[in-house]
């Protein structure tokens, strides 16, 4: 129960972290959050590679300004960027269609629903 606002909105989709970015060898990372919610509902929706992800940093570090994170804060841009890609294709897609479109692309991570929701979405079937 550890998914909060914005996240436990019964509307947003919710993205849990993966350690891996392929998909036999991915687990659900110990730090992802997980579900049910306080009002009892079934989050997250999906998981997505969020350990070790290269992004911008605040601080100058080796010269440059990126650095390596770790949180479903990695993992949420990238099934954003999938949606996004998504509705470039079909722009009429309601809020519910796209959460049933990322359910029918999800890769089953073995994992309890509360922890990996649908699982991991496959950007080909997705698309």
């Amino acid at each position: 129960m550890s998914i909060t606002v914005p996240g436990n909105s019964k509307k947003a989709v919710t993205v849990g972290s993966s350690d891996g970015f392929r998909l036999r060898n991915g687990s659900v990372a110990g730090y992802s959050g997980c579900g049910p919610t306080r009002e009892c509902i079934c989050k997250p929706e999906v998981v997505a590679p969020g350990t070790g992800v290269v992004s911008c940093a605040a601080f100058w570090t080796d010269g440059h300004y990126y650095g390596r994170k770790s949180g479903t804060s990695m993992s949420a841009p990238a099934i954003a960027g999938a949606i996004a890609l998504l509705l470039e294709q079909a722009p009429d897609l309601t809020n519910v269609e796209v959460k049933m479109r990322l359910r029918e692309s999800a890769a089953d991570l073995g994992y309890p629903q509360n922890r990996q929701g649908w699982g991991m979405p496959d950007l080909r079937k997705l698309i």
